[in-house]
């Protein structure tokens, strides 16, 4: 098992489940299943562009920490597991 995440995989665990997130870019509930294969333009767990700009401009209107680079090249389990540590103490302490 790898260590990293697939940017498709950061995704899901800082924003949302996989047809929340096709949600979230405008598109239909099922669009982002087709994410998790490969294309003729894209590695599997890839993402176009513009669902990457869509999903980065809602991450920062919400607060969640993703960055170009996790949507370029994806994260290690460790460090999106510290972002959601963070994220949740951020929550606890603002209640």
């Amino acid at each position: 098992m790898s260590s990293n995440l697939t940017p498709l995989e950061v995704c899901e665990r800082l924003i949302a489940p996989i047809g929340e997130l096709a949600r979230i870019v405008s598109m239909g509930e099922k669009a982002g299943y087709g994410w998790r294969r490969a294309s003729k333009y894209r590695d599997a767990g890839d993402m176009p562009p513009r669902v990457n700009r869509g999903l980065l401009k809602y991450a920062r209107r919400h607060g969640i920490p993703l960055t170009a680079e996790h949507l370029i090249w994806g994260a290690s389990h460790a460090e999106i597991d510290a972002l959601l540590e963070n994220m949740s103490a951020q929550e606890i302490a603002a209640e």
